[in-house]
C-alpha cells in the first residue's frame, strides 16, 4: 500500500467491524491485491513452514535423484528412505509426509469436545431416544461451536472452568435449572476422562455447581401462570359442558374435563382404557402413557413417568364424563378399547393440549395449558389440609416433587380472612 493512497486508508481506517474478506474484496477491486498472488504466497509459506521440520540432509546422488529419510516405526530401522528424480519432487513427498503428521498429531489430542462424545457413545446407549434427542439439543444450546471444547481436556484447569461456567451463564442468562444441565454434562465428561487415565487429575472436583447459583437468572412465575383460579376452572367447566350438547363428538373436550377433575399427565390420560375403569370398586387404574420419540417422529405407549401403577378414586363427575365420553364414541361408531378417541383412532396428547389452549383464548383466560390443571388440582387439596404424601401418590411423583414444583398458595382473600378470625377466636 502506498503511503500516499488515500482511498485505500479511508477503507481501512476504523475497520474493526469489517470482515476480512471485504477488505480483500476491496483490494483487488481496487487494484491494489491479485488474490491469487496473495493465495499463492499464503500456500508457500505453509509449504516452507513445512518443509522446515524436516531434519535429516537432502542429498543427490550420482544417478541425478534426489534422497534423504523420513521417520517410519513399521521399518525395522525405524527410517523410511524417499528418493525422487527431482527436487521438486521430493519436496511435494516431504509436504505430503509432514501434513499426514500434523493430522495424525491433531487428531492424538483429546480436546474436550472429543471426551463429551467419547462419554456420550455409551451414555446414548443407557436412555431412551427422547433422552439422547435431549442430549442434542443440549450440546446445540450450551457447547456447539464453543472455542473452549477444542482445547485439550489435559490442559484445562479449574480456574479455566470457573471462567468457563460463569460465562456461559452471563452471556446466555441461563436460570439454575438450565446451569445445573450444562454442569452435569461436564461433569460426567471429566469422570470419564479421568477414569480412562486421559488426565491425571479431575479439575471439577475442586467445584460445586452451588457456587455458580448467584450468577444464574431467578425465574420467579407469578401465580397466575401456573394455576387457574376457582373461577377460570367453573368458567371452561361450564363452557365444555356446553360443548358437549352442540358437539358431542369432539372427544377433546371430556379429555380436558378429566384434566381438571384429576391432575392427571395428559399422556396418561390419552393412554387410558376402558378396561381401566372399574366401577365396581370405585377407582380407576392409571397404568400407562404416551410417549413422542422426538428422533423417529412416532407415538408409542409406555409406562408412567415414574414406572408405578396407581389407583384413582371414581366420584360422580368422574363416573358422569366417562358415561358422557361411551355415549358419544358409540353413537358416533367409534368406540374401542381406548377411552379416547374418535373416528382416526386414539387421540394424541397434543390434541388435547391444542383443545385447552384454543379454549382458554376462546374465553380470554390466560392460557396456561394441560400442566395448570395438574397444579391447581394439587394446590386445592394441599389448601385444603391434604398431606404431600397423600397428594404426590395421588398425582405420581415424590412428596419432595410435590412440595417443591406442585405446591402453590390458592386461598383467597376472604379464606385467609376467615383463618385469622378463628385463630383470633380461639385465643378468646
Amino acid at each position: 500500500m502506498k503511503k500516499n493512497d488515500k482511498s485505500v486508508k479511508n477503507v481501512v481506517r476504523g475497520t474493526k467491524e469489517l470482515k476480512a474478506e471485504e477488505i480483500l474484496k476491496y483490494l483487488e477491486e481496487s487494484g491494489k491485491v491479485n488474490l491469487s498472488d496473495v493465495q499463492d504466497a499464503i500456500e508457500m509459506k505453509e509449504r516452507r513452514k513445512l518443509l522446515d521440520k524436516h531434519p535429516y540432509k537432502i542429498t543427490q546422488g550420482k544417478d541425478g535423484k534426489w534422497r534423504t529419510y523420513v521417520k517410519d516405526n513399521s521399518k525395522e530401522s525405524g527410517y523410511r528412505l524417499i528418493k525422487k528424480s527431482t527436487r521438486e519432487k521430493l519436496d511435494d513427498a516431504l509436504v505430503e509426509y509432514y501434513k499426514i503428521e500434523e493430522k495424525a498429531e491433531t487428531e492424538k489430542v483429546v480436546t474436550l469436545d472429543k471426551m463429551y462424545w467419547r462419554w456420550r457413545e455409551v451414555q446414548d446407549c443407557l436412555v431412551v431416544d427422547n433422552t439422547v434427542y435431549k442430549y442434542t439439543t443440549d450440546y446445540n444450546r450450551f457447547f456447539k461451536d464453543k472455542t473452549f471444547m477444542q482445547i485439550p481436556i489435559e490442559e484445562i484447569t479449574t480456574d479455566m472452568l470457573k471462567l468457563f461456567f460463569h460465562d456461559m451463564i452471563v452471556d446466555n442468562g441461563l436460570s439454575k435449572g438450565a446451569f445445573k444441565k450444562a454442569y452435569g454434562y461436564i461433569d460426567n465428561t471429566f469422570q470419564k476422562a479421568f477414569r480412562e487415565k486421559v488426565i491425571p487429575e479431575n479439575p471439577m472436583v475442586y467445584l460445586l455447581r452451588k457456587q455458580f447459583y448467584g450468577y444464574c437468572e431467578e425465574i420467579d412465575k407469578p401465580l397466575s401462570k401456573q394455576v387457574y383460579t376457582d373461577e377460570e376452572v367453573e368458567m371452561i367447566t361450564q363452557w365444555l359442558h356446553k360443548q358437549y350438547e352442540e358437539n358431542p363428538s369432539y372427544i377433546p373436550h371430556y379429555a380436558v374435563e378429566l384434566a381438571s377433575l384429576t391432575g392427571m399427565r395428559v399422556g396418561e390420560i390419552v393412554a387410558l382404557k376402558w378396561e381401566d375403569i372399574h366401577n365396581e370398586k370405585g377407582y380407576f387404574i392409571i397404568q400407562r402413557s404416551e410417549k413422542f420419540d422426538r428422533i423417529t417422529k412416532e407415538y408409542f405407549i409406555d409406562k408412567t413417568k415414574n414406572k408405578k401403577v396407581r389407583n384413582f378414586p371414581l366420584d360422580e363427575k368422574i363416573t358422569a364424563l366417562f358415561t358422557k365420553v361411551k355415549k358419544a364414541e358409540f353413537a358416533k361408531g367409534y368406540l374401542c378399547e381406548w377411552i379416547f378417541a374418535n373416528e382416526e383412532g386414539r387421540i394424541h396428547a397434543p390434541v388435547v393440549s391444542s383443545c385447552i389452549k384454543n379454549k382458554c383464548k376462546q374465553l380470554r383466560i390466560p392460557d396456561r395449558g394441560i400442566h395448570a390443571f395438574r397444579k391447581t388440582f394439587n394446590s386445592n387439596m394441599r389448601c385444603a389440609g391434604v398431606s404431600e404424601v397423600v397428594a404426590a401418590s395421588l398425582l405420581g411423583h415424590s412428596p419432595d416433587v410435590n412440595k417443591k414444583y406442585y405446591t402453590f398458595d390458592t386461598t383467597s382473600l376472604e379464606d385467609k380472612t376467615k383463618i385469622v378470625k378463628d385463630a383470633h377466636a380461639r385465643l378468646g
